[in-house]
């Protein structure tokens, strides 16, 4: 007895950020966060970039209690997120490199 089959492909789970990625086509965009290191910090950056596709992110305590950020982002989504990192708190300076 033959049974037919019924192929599914799994369906596209990527982002349009992940395929423009994949496909090299993404402008991206590096800030770097001058801030205040204080237990939390870098919590603070990351609930303040939720909902932001964050390609690369590092993370540098330089001395005297002060932290540099370099966080890369789409391009597309750069001005939010400068916007909500300067709202912190501990910032004292957002800019891109």
């Amino acid at each position: 007895m033959a049974h037919d089959t019924l192929l599914r492909t799994a369906p596209d789970t990527r982002t349009a950020t992940d395929s423009a990625e994949a496909s090299g086509t993404t402008e991206t965009c590096t800030m770097v966060v001058s801030l205040k290191d204080t237990p939390g910090a870098l919590g603070r950056i990351a609930a303040a970039l939720v909902g932001t596709p964050v390609l690369a992110l590092a993370y540098a305590v330089t001395g005297s209690a002060r932290a540099r950020a370099e966080i890369r982002v789409p391009r597309a989504h750069a001005t939010r997120a400068r916007h909500k990192l300067a709202r912190m708190v501990d910032t004292t300076r957002v800019s891109e490199l």
